[in-house]
């Protein structure tokens, strides 16, 4: 099965070079990755322009959602039938994505997260604010959909591309662009109740000293949680296969 992995870039050019050079070590069969150029101008757009890799090239920041819907597109045009996110700041491990693909490839998951909190994942220089925020959300998440996760905001992940093509709900919508896609596709998934969905253990790096993510307490984490309240109540969900 032929494995897209999206990465978006923005402004991201001290930390890409990390990324695209774990990858080119790691043999990973029939995984592409995708990158995209999210509004950058710090030079990271040329360094995805010059990768040699698969990229799409947008003028403007489109955020991570709006971005993700085309890199959807992109991969259903292009035969895959698995679908990744994982990020370009070098906190996730290219090496550790055949730990996401496995249950989908023996057929034992449709929908597959990483977990740093799970035994054999890990999270060196874990911000004390991160470690007492995701066992927060981690409870939001089981109150409106029953699942019992260990890691709601981890954002590397996989899931075949066919629950997609059952979607009755519009991925391409405004509202979504954000960081509204990921969660509410994800959310949807949990409260579908056909679909398969496990976690496995992963590797988050977080860096010593300073700033460890572009997620602005507020705003972003308001844009993180809303997604999981309207999967819960609009009602829309997947046809049967």
């Amino acid at each position: 099965m032929k494995a897209v992995f999206f990465v978006p870039v923005f402004n991201q050019v001290r930390e890409l070079p990390r990324v695209l050079a774990e990858f080119a070590a790691v043999a990973l069969p029939k995984v592409d990755l995708l990158l995209v150029n999210n509004g950058s101008s710090d030079g990271s757009e040329r360094l995805v322009r010059e990768s040699g890799l698969p990229y799409l090239d947008l003028p403007r920041n489109q955020g991570v959602g709006g971005a993700a819907a085309l890199a959807l597109d992109w991969a259903l045009e292009h035969g895959a039938e698995i679908f990744g996110a994982m990020a370009a700041n070098g906190k996730m491990l290219p090496g550790e994505i055949p730990r996401l693909l496995a249950p989908i490839l023996a057929g034992e998951a449709d929908y597959v997260t990483g977990s740093r909190f799970l035994p054999g994942g890990e999270s060196p220089n874990l911000p004390a604010f991160r470690r007492r925020s995701i066992p927060l959300v981690n409870l939001f998440v089981r109150a409106l959909t029953g699942a019992s996760l260990t890691d709601a905001t981890c954002g590397f992940r996989a899931f075949r591309l066919e629950i997609l093509r059952r979607a009755n709900f519009d991925w391409h919508a405004p509202r979504l662009s954000t960081y509204g896609l990921e969660y509410y596709l994800y959310a949807k998934v949990l409260l579908d109740g056909r679909l398969r969905w496990t976690e496995r253990p992963v590797t988050m790096r977080y860096p010593g000293a300073g700033p460890y993510s572009k997620i602005r307490v507020g705003r972003d984490w308001y844009a993180m949680l809303k997604p999981w309240v309207v999967a819960r109540l609009d009602g829309h969900g997947f046809r049967p296969e």
